[in-house]
């Protein structure tokens, strides 16, 4: 569904595309800073913002377009100057770990004990008395 529905937003902003040259969306020199962000326009289906800039790199948005979409994606997209965009988490450094003794025991070479061969007494419908061990 949702291919399927980036296709159709990418069909849209790239109509009657022959072979456009790529276009940054934030303007030359700069990258949407929030992939995630949903780019409004009026008349026109809502797209992400990294979906937007992909069909730019990639030659779908018209030239004509590609002119005036700096000033109204920038504030939608976060824009900033490239190569200053999010980066992946780095994950901190692990510490060696001595090996440790198997958590699951080695199997038995003695077979499991056999069920019980009767069943064990019902419960009493009444308490029974107990003994009462006092505690020193």
């Amino acid at each position: 569904m949702i291919i399927l529905r980036s296709l159709l937003i990418i069909g849209f902003i790239a109509r009657a595309v022959d072979s456009q040259s790529p276009c940054s969306v934030c303007g030359d020199g700069k990258e949407v800073g929030d992939p995630d962000a949903i780019f409004v326009f009026p008349g026109q289906p809502a797209v992400p913002c990294g979906l937007l800039e992909s069909a730019g790199d990639q030659g779908l948005i018209p030239d004509n377009q590609c002119g005036f979409l700096p000033a109204l994606v920038g504030p939608q997209c976060d824009c900033e100057p490239s190569g200053l965009g999010p980066t992946a988490p780095v994950a901190p450094p692990v510490a060696p770990v001595a090996p440790v003794a198997s958590p699951t025991p080695r199997p038995s070479p003695r077979p499991s004990p056999r069920p019980t061969p009767r069943p064990t007494p019902r419960p009493t419908p009444r308490p029974t008395p107990a003994e009462v061990i006092p505690t020193p």
